[in-house]
């Protein structure tokens, strides 16, 4: 099975069950430290607070559909006390997440909260209980944040086990990869520099006003837009596919952290 196999998990929820958003990051991120390296696949979750930038070329979540919704494998939906602000055509932007699964035949799971927030307005905590008997499918109910941390960790590892495993090839042809992945020149000399170093790790780090940092080994690459932090992203994504690069734990924001692998020295190291 390939190793580094990577799955995007959306988490999507009204601003009411953010904390319960949180919750379903950290699941993810803890099913990862106990079960990457048994199937060789890693579960990367994206919610909007961390895996959206601001934008004013498009509505938001038009632009929320764009970064996160055609981008990940399965979505995660979470409802408490509010449906949601309506976009432009579904009843909130939850909602068009849901649909807009659905409508690629990528795997949801729904969870409602049995607890009603009072101070919510009302007309919102009917709107979560007429769309949720209108819901077609199976959905699941949790009553507080350890109660959905529970039975959160379970409904992952089956979604896991019955949607996204099937997906992963049991073998590459790694010659074949070799032949289709290619690299820059400035790729190339941001190799030759890591294997120059005396450590062996990658990490990204990103910071407010929209500027991220890749650490080669102590060596940084800074991106000062997102179009070259998602050039910067893919060039990772292309290492790790010619196995250039495995993962080997997480940072405490959840993002993979990387290592070199003795294919790439042989490659790159002068």
């Amino acid at each position: 099975m390939y190793q580094g196999f990577i799955f995007n998990i959306m988490v999507g929820s009204p601003s009411d069950v953010t904390d319960i958003a949180m919750k379903a990051v950290e699941c993810i991120n803890y099913w990862n430290a106990l079960n990457v390296h048994d199937h060789k696949i890693t579960l990367v979750p994206h919610h909007w607070t961390s895996s959206s930038y601001p934008s004013l070329r498009k509505p938001a979540q038009s632009h929320i559909d764009d970064v996160m919704v055609n981008r990940s494998d399965a979505l995660v939906a979470i409802f408490g006390s509010r449906l949601g602000t309506p976009t432009d055509n579904f009843l909130s932007g939850t909602v068009e997440e849901i649909e807009e699964h659905r409508k690629a035949n990528k795997p949801v799971m729904v969870f409602f909260s049995d607890k009603f927030d009072s101070s919510q307005d009302i007309e919102q905590i009917t709107k979560v209980l007429k769309y949720r008997c209108q819901l077609t499918g199976l959905y699941e109910t949790f009553n507080g944040i350890a109660d959905f941390g529970k039975k959160f960790a379970e409904k992952l590892h089956l979604l896991v086990q019955n949607e996204l495993i099937p997906l992963v090839p049991e073998k590459i042809d790694d010659s074949s990869i070799q032949k289709t992945v290619t690299f820059s020149d400035d790729e190339i000399a941001i190799m030759k520099m890591w294997c120059a170093a005396k450590s062996n790790y990658l990490s990204r780090h990103g910071f407010i006003g929209g500027k991220t940092a890749f650490s080669f080994s102590g060596r940084m690459v800074e991106t000062q837009s997102a179009s070259e932090t998602a050039k910067m992203d893919d060039f990772i994504s292309r290492l790790e596919l010619a196995r250039f690069i495995e993962i080997y734990g997480f940072d405490k924001y959840g993002y993979p952290t990387y290592k070199m692998t003795l294919r790439a020295y042989e490659e790159f190291a002068s």
